[in-house]
């Protein structure tokens, strides 16, 4: 089996989570590869290095991302889009995409005598457009987020709900996630905790100048249409999971429908969400 294995090199104790992740895997004959930057550090424990994260994820079989969410996160969208699958080894603080603690290293045994499933994510399409022309794209496993300048006004939003004029909001921003990220931004900015098996799209707003907006769940055939107000005193930008800024200007407008790729997961343990959710949220 060959498995790209992505660590953190930021996290404390990485070094040894790595070294000893890599040790297990060779016991159980898989071949490891590693971008060739962490190659130099990690000498002993790779087998094959490449400096194209995607040409490596393309030989792979699997996955493995040492981290936090976003070391995972990062890791699986772009497995997501070769269709790889994604084992996450929680080296950060919460670890919601995790499928293991590094306490629970020999359950990796289980990745070589196939007991684990596969989960499928949902992800996002996100296209904006400008007079009809595509102006960005991308694609998002977390969410996409709409966020005002540092030094902008109030922005007024309105927001089309399959070419139906559906809400308005006038807010510091939008949050537009999936419900492997109801657990990230949107639930601090207020939005609710979706089990990653219910398929929907989530709409919460930052900061709505209002008492009564709240967030909205959406089928996940939908597809979201929204328009900024965007005036010389004002700036708007776009993220995607965290990464992937891009300014938006005056009459621009974002389209977001669910993606055909999904993001795969090993799943080892058979917790249940809420009892993930729960230990997470607790600990």
């Amino acid at each position: 089996m060959n498995l790209l294995v992505t660590p953190n090199n930021e996290k404390q104790g990485i070094y040894e989570s790595t070294t000893k992740l890599c040790q297990a895997l060779h016991e159980h004959g898989a071949t490891v590869y590693m971008l060739s930057s962490d190659k130099e550090k990690y000498r002993e424990s790779c087998d094959f290095s490449g400096g194209n994260i995607i040409e490596l994820t393309k030989k792979c079989d699997a996955v493995i991302a040492l981290g936090g969410d976003g070391t995972i996160l990062r890791s699986a969208t772009i497995a997501a889009v070769y269709d790889k699958p994604v084992l996450g080894l929680n080296q950060g603080r919460l670890g919601f995409m995790a499928g293991l603690e590094m306490s629970e290293l020999p359950l990796i045994s289980r990745l070589f005598t196939k007991e684990y499933e596969i989960q499928r994510r949902m992800m996002l399409d996100v296209t904006v457009r400008h007079n009809g022309r595509c102006k960005y794209r991308n694609i998002s496993l977390n969410d996409v987020v709409l966020s005002r300048g540092a030094m902008s006004h109030i922005i007024d939003f309105k927001v089309m709900h399959n070419s139906d004029t559906c809400l308005e909001y006038r807010a510091d921003g939008l949050i537009i996630s999936t419900p492997t990220g109801s657990t990230a931004y949107s639930l601090s900015a207020g939005g609710p905790v979706v089990d990653p098996s219910v398929k929907s799209i989530i709409l919460t707003p930052v900061c709505p100048h209002s008492l009564c907006n709240r967030s909205v769940i959406f089928a996940s055939d939908s597809y979201l249409d929204v328009e900024p107000t965007i005036t010389y005193d004002n700036e708007l930008y776009l993220t995607i999971d965290g990464d992937g800024i891009f300014r938006m200007e005056k009459n621009y407008t974002i389209h977001i429908k669910r993606s055909k790729v999904n993001a795969k997961f090993i799943i080892i343990k058979q917790d249940s969400f809420s009892k993930v959710f729960t230990e997470k949220m607790l600990h």
